[in-house]
């Protein structure tokens, strides 16, 4: 398989960047969004902030479907560059429903990517082939992780339903330094599975006996 062959999905350049997203409803959330954090918006036309959350720490994306069986499914362009201050932070929650996300960045000088994803009923999430960092799931059905993912992602602990994982390598994280890199945080708290994988994946690739199938 060829870099251009994996090479991720181009930025659509019908869709408008945008910086702190904000969307809360009772319904479905479906759509296609190109974050950009370089985006400046006036004080007094930024969302509400999330329970909790300062200035200093609103999130550049923050999704929720609320009540009935609402759910999630959206692709994320994320663009900005490596002298971009701070983290691209996002939030993605489905109060009783499912989460379905592919994230796309092209590029490794770009912010680090957090996000943060709940969901009562499952979780999908497709990680671009940059992603570097930690991941931490916490779930009480099944984890599926495709071949082509599992071959770059160290196990690291499982305890309590909570499993951790490190995609990439080791050596610039030490116990002296605070991870700059990205990360991934994903709580199922209901029935589903939750499911990992690249954003383009080689077709016809081959389940393992714990991954996915990506045809």
């Amino acid at each position: 398989m060829s870099e251009q062959e994996l090479a991720p999905p181009k930025t659509p350049v019908t869709v408008k960047p945008r910086n702190f997203l904000f969307v809360k409803r009772d319904t479905d959330i479906r759509g296609t969004y190109v974050i950009d954090p370089r985006i400046k918006i006036p004080q007094f036309m930024l969302p509400p902030l999330a329970a909790g959350q300062t200035e200093a720490t609103r999130q550049n994306v923050f999704l929720h479907a609320g009540k009935g069986g609402a759910g999630i499914n959206v692709d994320l362009f994320v663009l900005g560059d490596a002298n971009t201050k701070r983290s691209l932070n996002m939030f993605l929650g489905s109060k009783n429903g499912s989460i379905t996300a592919k994230l796309h960045a092209a590029s490794t000088a770009r912010p680090p990517i957090h996000i943060t994803a709940k969901a009562a009923h499952g979780i999908t999430l497709h990680l671009p082939r940059t992603f570097r960092g930690p991941v931490t799931v916490r779930n009480t059905g099944s984890i599926r992780i495709s071949e082509h993912l599992r071959a770059d992602m160290m196990p690291l602990s499982e305890a309590n339903d909570t499993m951790r994982y490190f995609v990439g390598t080791l050596e610039d994280w030490t116990d002296e330094s605070k991870w700059a890199g990205d990360e991934v945080v994903l709580d199922n708290c209901g029935l589903g599975s939750v499911i990992l994988q690249y954003d383009v994946e080689p077709k016809g690739a081959q389940c393992s006996s714990n991954g996915c199938l990506i045809c």
